[in-house]
């Protein structure tokens, strides 16, 4: 149980969330936003990296400003930062092994099949002898999964972590954290809607770093119900929101159909468009 109650923080000079209110209990949640929203800077607030400046955060009903309850919340969470970091000459066993010494994973010979296992789950069994220094970017964001994944976390947190990866790997990306949410909480960000229409429960729209919507997906998509249409040519006015040229040569374009317009089925990029996109 995940409970964030009118967090404010500042990070480099500005107001980096604003007021913001949430609850996750089960299931993938998605944080989706434009960059700069706060969505990195509420993961780490999450993940007890950064500590808010008013407001509250408690896990499991830990609060995060006690030193206790923060290292109870660390052993049960696991945490992707945006960009992970490792040592280029350490072997992508240890550096996995390493954080199962320090989340003290039990025994050696039981920590290390649970490193392995984490490394099958991400695809890296095969490079587990391999020095960091070797992999691709996609191989190292692949890494720092791993390492979220180490000791069955009841929480985890990822921030973007389908960014680096091919369609293959998304596929795959999607299909361990649906199945990961059956059993955990799972809170991840991304900019993108096609990541976090596939599979979330939950959705969460920061926007300037205040939380402007919250709810399944298909409530956002409702909401531009009636306010997506395609036309010929190239819509102009200050009712037309955005619109682009489709592959059969029709605008899609959102915002406030004229009289008579052919009306599409919104979508929920449709959807999150009228929410963040600024009119032009």
């Amino acid at each position: 149980m995940v409970s964030v109650q009118h967090l404010h923080k500042r990070y480099k000079g500005r107001l980096a969330l604003d007021d913001v209110s949430l609850t996750a209990q089960g299931g993938v949640v998605t944080l989706l936003g434009p960059n700069g929203a706060g969505k990195s800077t509420l993961l780490r607030c999450l993940a007890t990296v950064l500590a808010g400046e008013v407001g509250d955060i408690a896990v499991d009903g830990l609060d995060v400003r006690d030193p206790a309850a923060r290292t109870a919340i660390r052993r049960r969470l696991g945490y992707l930062p945006q960009d992970p970091r490792f040592a280029p000459g350490a072997r992508v066993f240890d550096v996995v092994d390493y954080l199962g010494i320090v989340k003290e994973l039990g025994p050696a010979r039981a920590r290390h099949a649970e490193v392995f296992r984490v490394l099958r789950e991400v695809g890296l069994a095969d490079q587990a002898r391999q020095k960091v220094k070797t992999l691709s970017g996609g191989m190292v964001r692949r890494l720092g999964i791993a390492q979220a994944l180490l000791g069955t976390p009841g929480l985890v947190l990822l921030d973007e972590p389908a960014a680096g990866l091919d369609p293959e790997q998304r596929l795959l990306l999607r299909e361990r954290l649906s199945r990961l949410g059956e059993r955990a909480t799972v809170v991840l960000s991304t900019h993108l809607t096609d990541e976090a229409a596939a599979f979330s429960q939950t959705l969460f729209v920061l926007d300037a770093g205040r939380i402007v919507f919250g709810g399944p997906p298909a409530a956002l998509v409702a909401r531009a119900q009636g306010r997506v249409w395609h036309a010929a040519e190239a819509p102009v006015g200050p009712a037309v929101r955005r619109s682009w040229r489709t592959g059969d040569g029709w605008y899609r374009c959102i915002g406030d159909p004229p009289p008579g317009a052919a009306l599409a089925a919104p979508t929920l990029e449709d959807a999150y468009l009228l929410l963040v996109a600024p009119a032009p």
